[in-house]
């Protein structure tokens, strides 16, 4: 069975792979001073729940965007499943071809996303993750990874916000009943929800307007992606799973 581990900045969710189908996966505030025993005692603990001892494990793929977080997981994955694990980077076998000026510095979760995004659409294709940050990533028609916009995440930017107003305060993301708040809760859950929808909107038009691509699919993913594409005029699909797919996909291609 394969291991596959997503440390975000936000979270750190974990699937188990038995073949092509996803288990189940499980999500954990990612925090910086977790230690290898701790990641080992929560994975440990939920496949026990599942009845699947460790020795079951026998591939570990990690794809991070937290450095500090990916060493500690490596340790993990030996000391507890016996395994080297893969760690995700531009070097390794991908099915697509990254195409920008510094492919070095492009996010492991980018590159799931565009991988799983490819190989289950097709290209064009356009995959918006909303997590700690948005991130738009673009796929061409041939399978090249040609770059993306990066933005805060709508709950990034309402924790700053709180931080720097003194008489505002955090609230979740969820369509308000009134496009025009009465109170400041209100006021607040609108902006950020129709915030999120036009630019989320914009930016793809903005996509749209470049000659590199034409007509592509537009796939949302991410905590944060479900019921955007009710309101979104470019999004079909929301796709939650997706950078655990591409992790799959992955580890699948790089077999020893």
């Amino acid at each position: 069975m394969l291991l596959a581990v997503d440390i975000g900045n936000t979270n750190l969710v974990v699937g188990l792979y038995e073949g092509t189908r996803l288990k189940d996966h499980f999500r954990i505030a990612s925090r910086q001073n977790i230690t290898p025993d701790e990641a080992g005692f929560y994975v440990t603990h939920w496949l026990q729940s599942m009845r699947v001892p460790n020795e079951e494990i026998d591939k570990v793929i990690v794809g991070s965007v937290v450095p500090g977080l990916t060493s500690v997981l490596e340790t993990t994955s030996k000391r507890y499943f016996g395994c080297f694990p893969i760690i995700v980077s531009n070097r390794i076998k991908l099915p697509i071809t990254v195409e920008i000026d510094q492919p070095d510095q492009i996010g492991a979760d980018r590159i799931c996303n565009a991988a799983a995004g490819y190989a289950k659409f097709g290209g064009p294709i356009v995959i918006v993750d909303f997590g700690t940050a948005t991130t738009f990533d673009v796929v061409n028609k041939s399978g090249a990874y040609i770059g993306g916009i990066i933005t805060p995440g709508p709950e990034t930017s309402m924790a700053e916000l709180a931080r720097k107003a003194a008489r505002l305060f955090e609230i979740r993301i969820e369509q308000p009943d009134s496009v025009i708040g009465k109170s400041t809760a209100g006021a607040l859950k609108s902006g950020l929800f129709y915030g999120l929808i036009g630019q989320t909107d914009f930016i793809i038009d903005k996509i749209l307007e470049q000659d590199t691509i034409e007509s592509p699919k537009v796939i949302a993913t991410g905590g944060l992606a479900s019921g955007i594409e009710k309101h979104s005029r470019h999004i079909s699909a929301v796709e939650p799973t997706l950078t655990l797919e591409g992790l799959r996909i992955l580890a699948e291609l790089n077999e020893d």
